[in-house]
């Protein structure tokens, strides 16, 4: 019941943040002021802004108060991500993402990037054949040569919120790879390089869709 009020009384100051009511910087109520206003007990208050503070929504000041932060693109993210449970539909959902947002960013990777992508690009590439038997190396740097192919994408929009969704890319490669294993990924980032090397755009995208739909064959087949 604790949790279900506190969830409550998170909805209630998000609304309050996102309309604008409660701008950035503004100082909210006190805790037992909330838990009146709210007519819940302070700790279902005090649950609600510790979990706002873990997100950025909200910042305690040390005999201050708790203030409204200003509201970056990571703070709107970091608050969906709470929702976001990691079994098999949800892995299906990720792909789908990766597979809207990363075949286009290998596009403009292959139009935009430097000498200097490229060649971290290829340095990553080593490092994840060296580490082809290590699944939680290998996932670690199959993350950082997706974000890296961003990067080269030159679109800050594409770059922040993969930097968002870190994290939660990197655990979903490291359980992929512990079920697929990653031999077939090592083949796949070598096109996929050599086309955006050529600066190929269509052969680029072309590489990274069939990269992410073979993977979307890969967990359907999976016995979760």
């Amino acid at each position: 019941m604790g949790n279900k009020v506190s969830d409550i009384v998170f909805e209630k100051i998000e609304e309050k943040i996102f309309s604008g009511e409660w701008g950035p910087g503004t100082k909210i109520m006190s805790e037992p002021q909330l838990a009146k206003k709210l007519n819940v007990s302070r700790m279902s208050v005090r649950e609600a802004i510790e979990k706002m503070a873990a997100l950025g929504l909200l910042k305690k000041k040390r005999g201050e108060g708790t203030f409204v932060n200003e509201l970056t693109p990571a703070v709107y993210f970091n608050s969906l991500i709470p929702m976001i449970t990691l079994d098999q539909d949800n892995y299906l959902e990720i792909l789908e993402y990766r597979l809207i947002v990363e075949v286009e960013s290998a596009k403009l990777c292959a139009q935009r990037c430097s000498a200097e992508t490229i060649n971290e690009l290829e340095k990553l590439y080593d490092l994840m054949v060296d580490f082809k038997e290590d699944s939680d190396k290998f996932a670690e740097l199959d993350t950082n040569f997706h974000l890296k192919i961003a990067e080269g994408a030159q679109n800050t929009l594409i770059i922040k919120v993969n930097k968002i969704l870190k994290n939660l890319l990197e655990y979903h490669q490291k359980t992929l790879y512990t079920n697929l294993g990653p031999s077939g990924g090592i083949k796949d980032h070598k096109n996929i390089i050599d086309a955006i090397k050529n600066k190929d755009q269509e052969l680029s995208a072309l590489f990274m869709r069939r990269h992410i739909e073979r993977t979307i064959e890969d967990i359907k087949r999976l016995d979760y």
